[in-house]
């Protein structure tokens, strides 16, 4: 999981102009840093990438745990925990 608190390192990009704009419109209104602004977009982009990381690995340590709940890379792994069908 990323410290959001960690470090910080100087990363240099190239968007769109207007992008950036909106970006610097969107900070002032909510009153926070740029770099906030955007450390929360890639977080939301990021973290389901990290989330089915983590869960192929833990699948890969835990291979006779029960496959009760659909797959987060999209593989059918059985019924809910509930019994029911998985919608």
């Amino acid at each position: 999981m990323v410290d959001v608190n960690g470090p910080r390192v100087p990363l240099t990009v190239h968007l769109p102009a207007d992008l950036v704009e909106e970006l610097l419109v969107l900070a002032k209104e909510q009153k926070v840093p740029v770099d906030e602004v955007v450390m929360e977009a890639c977080l939301e982009y990021y973290e389901p990438y990290h989330w089915e990381r983590a869960y192929k690995e833990w699948r890969r340590e835990h291979p006779n745990e029960p496959r009760q709940q659909f797959g987060i890379d999209g593989d059918e792994i059985g019924p809910a925990a509930s019994g029911g069908s998985p919608a």
